[in-house]
C-alpha cells in the first residue's frame, strides 16, 4: 500500500484526494475475509427471569449453516411449537424459576447432532447474573496514605478452551492517579474469574507500575492459536505472576519522591490465561529514554500507553503496544508464538522516514480495523493510521483527540469511516473521515475548546446510518453532516439492547432509548457503580452471552460481585455472535485502553 500524507491540505483538497482512491467494500458476513471467526465458542445459552416467565437467548455461530433453526427444551419437554427461525431467543411464558433448558439446532426440519447443542442451563431469578469477586487487601503508601481497592475495567477471553468466556478484572487502588497528578499509588491487581466466581489466578504488578487509567492497558486474546487466551501487559521489577513467581528484582523500588516511576527496566509480559504464569517477558519497546523528550519533564506524557490486538498478517493476531500521543507516538507489533515474544515492527513518529507530520496526532485510545480490505489490520491512531507493515498509512493533521469511533458508519458508502472528537482548541471540533485515507467527509468547525466526548453510531431509525454528536457541538448530525435535531442526553457508550437494529445509549449505570423529543429509560442498574470518574464507563460492554445483543458488566457498590446485565427483549433479527466478527472482537480487547470506548463491528446491523 502506498503511504498517503494529507497533513496541511485543505478540506477540499483532502476530499479531492479521497475521490481518486478506491475504498474497500464493507463486510457484512462474519465468515468472510477480514471478519473470519476468531473465538471457538459454545452456544452461550442464558435464561433470565422476566415478569412473564423465563427469557432464553443463545448464540448463532459462524459455523452454523444457512437456514439453521432451533428447538428449546425445558427438561425433556419441547416448549416451542415450531422450530425457531427468526432470532435466537425465546420466552417460556409461565415457566418456574430454576427450570433447566437445552437448545438444539435444527437443519432441514430435523434436529442434528452434527452442530453443537447448548449446554443445559438453569433459569436465573433475575435479569442479571452476579459473579463473586475477591477484594484485595489495601495498604499504605510510603507517605502514610492508606488505600483500598475497587473493581475497575474488565475484559474477557476463553482462558481454558472450553468455549465459554472467563473475565479478567483490573483492581484499582483508591489512590490511582492521572499521569498529570503526583503522588504514590498502591499496586495494580489483575484477577481472572470463571463466571461462577472461581478465581483462577491473581497478578500483582508491584510498586514499579503506577496505578491509573493510562498506565496499564491489558490485552486478552489467543495469540498462539492453542484455543486458550493469553493475558498481555506491561510489567516491571517486582511484578508477581499467578503462581507467585516474581519478574526481575523483588526489592527494586524506582519510585521518586513524587510517586512517579521514571527509571528502571520496563517489560512486556505474556501470561498463561489458565494459570497466570509468566510465559514470556521482553524489554518494553520503546523505552522511556529522556523523559522530557515526550513533552514534559515530570512524567506525564512519557507514560501514556495504548494497546490493542491486530491481525497484521491476516492469519493470526499480534500484540500492539504503543507509547505516546501528545507529541511522539511509537506503535510496536509483537507476535507470541511457540512460547516466544518476537517484535515484528516499530512505527516511530520521530523516525527519519516519518517526520513532523506524524507528531501529536494520537488519541486517548486506538482502534483496529482492516481499512483497505486486504485482510490485514491497520492501527487507527487518532488523526493518523499505521499500515499493517508498520509504515505510516495516512495523517490528516487534525491532532490529538479524546473520543474515537471506527466502523461502517455510512453504510451507503463503500469502506469504513471514523468519527474523531478533537481536544485541540485550534482544530476541527469533530469530523467524519474515510478510514482508509483520512480524507475528511464532513466536519464541525473549531469550538475553540477541548471537545471531550463524542459518539457515532446508528441510534435513530429515522435517519439511515450513524448519527454523530459531541459534547461541545450543538445538535445531532447525519451521515452527510447535516444537523437533524436534538442531541442525546449522553455522549458515552452505545449498546445493542432492545429488539431493533439501532443502538441504545449507555451512560453511568443506566441505558436509554434515543427519541427526537426525549430519551426513554430502559434500564437502571441496581446497587452497582460505574468506573473511571467522570468517564462513567462500565467494567465491560460486549456480546459475551446469548444472542448478538450486548451485555454490560458493572461492579456492585460493595465491590464483591460483578453484575452482568443482559437484555430480556425479544428480537427477530438473527445475527452471528458479534464476538465472531474479527473487528468487534478486537474492539472488546482494546476497550479497556485509556479513555474507554464502545466496540464496533466491521458492518452495519440492519
Amino acid at each position: 500500500m502506498r503511504r498517503k500524507l494529507l497533513c496541511g491540505l485543505s478540506v477540499a483538497a483532502v476530499l479531492a484526494t479521497a475521490g481518486a482512491v478506491p475504498t474497500a467494500a464493507s463486510a457484512d458476513d462474519a465468515t468472510t475475509g477480514a471478519t473470519a471467526a476468531v473465538d471457538n465458542l459454545d452456544r452461550g445459552l442464558i435464561s433470565l427471569r422476566t415478569p412473564t416467565g423465563n427469557f432464553l437467548s443463545w448464540r448463532l455461530l459462524a459455523s452454523d449453516p444457512a437456514g439453521v433453526a432451533f428447538n428449546v427444551y425445558r427438561g425433556s419437554t419441547r416448549v416451542n411449537t415450531a422450530p425457531i427461525t427468526k432470532g435466537t431467543n425465546f420466552t417460556d411464558t409461565g415457566a418456574p424459576v430454576g427450570a433447566s433448558y437445552t437448545v438444539k439446532p435444527v437443519v432441514n426440519g430435523a434436529e442434528t447432532a452434527s452442530l453443537a447443542a447448548a449446554t443445559p442451563t438453569a433459569a436465573l431469578a433475575a435479569a442479571y447474573q452476579d459473579v463473586p469477586i475477591q477484594i484485595p487487601s489495601g495498604g499504605t503508601t510510603p507517605d502514610g496514605v492508606a488505600y483500598t481497592y475497587s473493581a475497575n475495567d474488565a475484559s474477557v477471553g476463553d482462558l481454558d478452551g472450553d468455549g465459554a468466556y472467563e473475565i479478567v478484572l483490573k483492581w484499582d487502588p483508591s489512590n490511582a492517579k492521572d499521569n498529570s497528578q503526583s503522588g504514590y499509588t498502591g499496586p495494580v491487581i489483575i484477577d481472572a474469574y470463571e463466571l461462577n466466581g472461581t478465581r483462577m489466578w491473581r497478578l500483582n504488578l508491584g510498586r514499579n507500575i503506577r496505578a491509573g487509567a493510562h498506565y496499564t492497558q491489558f490485552q486478552v486474546f489467543d495469540y498462539d492459536g492453542d484455543g486458550k487466551a493469553e493475558v498481555v501487559l506491561k510489567t516491571a521489577d517486582g511484578t508477581t505472576d499467578g503462581t507467585g513467581a516474581v519478574i526481575g528484582s523483588s526489592s527494586a523500588d524506582y519510585r521518586n519522591s513524587s510517586g512517579y516511576v521514571l527509571s528502571g527496566p520496563e517489560y512486556l509480559t505474556v501470561f498463561n490465561g489458565q494459570t497466570g504464569k509468566a510465559m514470556a517477558t521482553a524489554d518494553y519497546v520503546v523505552p522511556r529514554g529522556t523523559v522530557s523528550s515526550w513533552g514534559d519533564s515530570y512524567g506525564n506524557r512519557v507514560d501514556r500507553f495504548l494497546a490493542g490486538t491486530a491481525y497484521i498478517n491476516g492469519s493470526y493476531p499480534s500484540i500492539i503496544m504503543a507509547r505516546g500521543y501528545y507529541t511522539r507516538s511509537v506503535v510496536v507489533a509483537w507476535d507470541y508464538r511457540n512460547g516466544a515474544l518476537t517484535r515484528k515492527w516499530t512505527f516511530d513518529s520521530n523516525s527519519s522516514t516519518n517526520g513532523s507530520a506524524w507528531t501529536g496526532q494520537g488519541n486517548h485510545q486506538l482502534s483496529i480495523a482492516d481499512v483497505d480490505g486486504d485482510g490485514k489490520d491497520e492501527i487507527m491512531y487518532g488523526s493518523m493510521a499505521v499500515d499493517d507493515n508498520g509504515s505510516g498509512l495516512w495523517t490528516n493533521g487534525q491532532g490529538h483527540g479524546d473520543a474515537y469511533h471506527v466502523g461502517d458508519l455510512i453504510p451507503s458508502r463503500s469502506g469504513l469511516e471514523l468519527f474523531h472528537v478533537d481536544e485541540n482548541t485550534t482544530k476541527l471540533a469533530a469530523y467524519m473521515a474515510d478510514a482508509r485515507t483520512g480524507a475528511i467527509i464532513w466536519s464541525n468547525a473549531s469550538c475553540g475548546c477541548d471537545n471531550g466526548r463524542g459518539v457515532s453510531d446508528d441510534i435513530y431509525a429515522g435517519s439511515p446510518g450513524a448519527e454523530s454528536w459531541s459534547s461541545a457541538v450543538s445538535g445531532l448530525f447525519n451521515t452527510s453532516g447535516q444537523n437533524i435535531g436534538r442531541k442525546p442526553s449522553s455522549a458515552n457508550f452505545v449498546i445493542w439492547w432492545d429488539g431493533d437494529a439501532q443502538r441504545e445509549l449507555l451512560d453511568g449505570t443506566h441505558i436509554d432509548k434515543y427519541g427526537t423529543s426525549a430519551d426513554t429509560r430502559l434500564l437502571t442498574a441496581s446497587d452497582v457503580h460505574s468506573n473511571n470518574g467522570t468517564k462513567a464507563t462500565p467494567s465491560l460492554q460486549a456480546d459475551i452471552l446469548g444472542d448478538w445483543r450486548e451485555e454490560v458488566i458493572w461492579p456492585t457498590t460493595d465491590n464483591t460481585r460483578l453484575r452482568i446485565y443482559s437484555t430480556t427483549d425479544s428480537t427477530s433479527i438473527s445475527r452471528t455472535s458479534l464476538m465472531q466478527n474479527r473487528m468487534y472482537r478486537e474492539a472488546v480487547a482494546w476497550q479497556n485502553t485509556a479513555y474507554n470506548q464502545p466496540p464496533h463491528p466491521s458492518f452495519a446491523i440492519s
